[in-house]
């Protein structure tokens, strides 16, 4: 590897010690040490055995795809995308590691290309890709129709990932660790309730049951929460009224946006309450987020 000067200028920002190129392919290496963590790497499971059959592959050919990288500025660099091949560099103490330099100038640029690079290289789990997507959306407000321009996908496909988050937390932990598969988990999602979820869902894991079993099942249960539901004559007569048009409309805006259960309860005088629903730790932090960070942008 032969190192080549950088013009002045860029010298200024870069210094000339710290680049080098391969004299054959012009390849860029820079040292691991001067390349920092994505703080927003989409994904957040890195299994051992993965981590370490990628460790062997290290020892034994080098680092074969260039890792990506921007600049930070000082002379330092912040990953774009690659952070198990710059996790198994650093665990072998290897000093330089082929990058490509991306011009990124925005977070929300960065975290693209980090979610763009692991779909294709499908080393995200659904749960990440939902999270991920579910940031796009509330930190640099995103649209689904623009997610899905950016990683390939419908905006159908986008809207069903995120659906993922709703799932009660063990339910997408099972499916990070694929206990269950996205089909178990899209069938899972039709049942009105979190503790009918968590009921079949033990039985997909204890049992066995295929997609098509969880579906009936699935169904079978709706259709019995459907019987039970069923209004009388008599609770007709004691049914509230109809809400207005746009209230419902209001309703589904909310739910489309903060993916959860909304329910909007008018009062006289055009005055009413909004209750959000949420169901674990997790989806209460994800929810202030969504509506804190709208409020802070709005007061800007």
């Amino acid at each position: 590897m032969a190192k080549q000067r950088l013009g002045k200028g860029l010298g200024a920002l870069i210094p000339v010690a710290d680049v080098e190129f391969d004299a054959g392919s012009g390849q860029p290496y820079l040292p691991v040490d001067l390349i920092d963590p994505n703080p927003l790497q989409p994904r957040k499971e890195f299994g051992d055995e993965e981590m370490a059959d990628l460790i062997n592959s290290v020892k034994a050919k080098g680092i074969l795809q260039p890792v990506t990288v921007r600049e930070s500025g000082n002379g330092r660099y912040q990953l774009v995308a690659g952070e198990r091949r710059l996790r198994a560099a650093k665990s072998l103490d290897v000093d330089r590691i082929p990058v490509f330099i991306l011009s990124v100038d925005s977070d929300v640029e960065m975290m693209e290309y980090a979610l763009v690079e692991n779909i294709q290289r499908q080393d995200l789990n659904p749960v990440e890709r939902a999270e991920a997507f579910a940031l796009l959306l509330s930190k640099f407000n995103l649209t689904q129709q623009l997610i899905a321009d950016q990683v390939g996908m419908s905006r159908p496909a986008v809207a069903n990932t995120l659906r993922l988050l709703r799932l009660p937390s063990e339910i997408k932990e099972s499916l990070k660790q694929d206990e269950i598969s996205m089909g178990h988990a899209r069938a899972l999602l039709g049942l009105p309730q979190r503790a009918l979820m968590q009921r079949l869902w033990k039985k997909i894991v204890t049992q066995g049951l295929s997609v098509r079993q969880t579906e009936a099942a699935v169904q079978d249960l709706t259709e019995v929460m459907e019987k039970k539901a069923a209004p009388t004559a008599e609770t007709l007569k004691k049914a509230p009224p109809a809400k207005p048009a746009y209230v419902n409309q209001a309703e589904v805006e909310l739910l489309s946006r903060l993916n959860t259960k909304v329910r909007i309860k008018p009062k006289r005088n055009d005055t009413g309450t909004i209750e959000i629903s949420y169901y674990s730790q997790d989806d209460l932090d994800r929810l202030l987020g969504l509506i804190l960070g709208e409020s802070e942008q709005g007061s800007e």
